[in-house]
Order: structure tokens, then sequence, then C-alpha cells
């Protein structure tokens, strides 16, 4: 079984010759991280929007997914510009199997099919490195963006709970998609 730790702490994944994800550090949180996670525009579609983010909550956050066992947190960068976040985990070793969320903070980035690329490396490194054979999202209905994406990425619609989220004042479901590998 694959472990967090067989993997050093400067792991970086290569997207294109502009993009990479690496595992992101307590010296990788910037005011323009936090500022991300307090705009409603970026994460509107999230359960980050219910919480007041600072700095030392954004350190310590990144700090517990650092240390995590069972988590993968990756700054999506272009050019060494820290535009978004790309989550692998919680990881459940005993089933093989994965959540993914994911973020793109820098509005300027976002309809460029950058989420595309990193979820389609994030699922290739998953499965290839960590040897998953399922790896789980869920997006809330009115986020078609997401929908589009994890869609052009294999994921499949398991389930819906239905009226699961209050969304702008209104009752919405919670779509759930799974990727399962083709050699599963």
């Amino acid at each position: 079984m694959h472990k967090k730790k067989n993997f050093y702490n400067d792991f970086k994944i290569n997207i294109d010759e502009n993009y990479f994800l690496k595992i992101l550090k307590k010296s990788d949180v910037s005011e323009k991280y936090v500022s991300w996670l307090n705009d409603y525009e970026v994460t509107k579609f999230t359960e980050q929007k219910y919480y007041k983010h600072d700095f030392k909550s954004v350190l310590n956050f990144v700090q517990e997914k650092y240390i995590s066992e069972k988590e993968f947190l990756f700054g999506i960068y272009f050019n060494n510009q820290h535009i978004g976040n790309i989550k692998l985990g919680p990881i459940k070793w005993e089933h093989k199997s994965a959540e993914i969320s994911f973020f793109i903070g820098e509005k300027i980035f976002w309809g460029k099919g950058i989420a595309k690329k990193c979820i389609k490396k994030i699922i290739d490194f998953g499965v290839e490195e960590l040897s998953l054979r399922k790896i789980n999202a869920g997006y809330y209905q009115t986020n078609f963006a997401s929908n589009k994406v994890l869609k052009k990425c294999g994921f499949k619609v398991e389930g819906i709970r239905k009226s699961d989220l209050i969304f702008e004042n209104k009752r919405i479901d919670l779509i759930l998609v799974g990727y399962i590998p083709n050699n599963n």
C-alpha cells in the first residue's frame, strides 16, 4: 500500500510547458491565496463560502494537509504563479478510493481548460502512483463549469442528493460523480 510519506515534500507534477502542480507548504500561503477564499465568486460553489478565512487559518489548513497521510493538497501554478488548488483526498487506502476537489482562484484563468488538464493529471497520479481504483467528486447542480469539466475527464453521475443544499436562497441538488479507471 502506498503512503503519502513515499513522496518527497517538493513533489511536482508537470501539466505542460507553462503549468505545474506542487504540494503546498506553509511558505506557499500568500495574502492573494487568502483573498480567493474570501471571494464569493471563487467560493460560491464550495462550503468555504461559509467561513471567514485569515492568514493563520489558511496556514493551519495547508500544514494540516501537508502532514496528512490521507490528503495531497497541490497548488496549481502558471509560470511559478499560484493560481488555484486541487486536492486529492481524503484517501481511503483500504478501499483504494479518494475524493477530488479543485478551484481556480485567479479569475483571468477561468474558462481556459486548466482545471481539465489538472484533473486529468491528478487522476493519472492517483491511479498510476497511488494505485487508486476509484475517484469521487461532488458538485452543486448549478455549477455548470464543474459538471462540464468532470464529464470531460471521464466522471459519471452516480447519484443525486435531492434538495441537499441551499444555494442563493434556493434548495438545489448535490450531484455525486465518480471515475473508475479502465484497468479496474
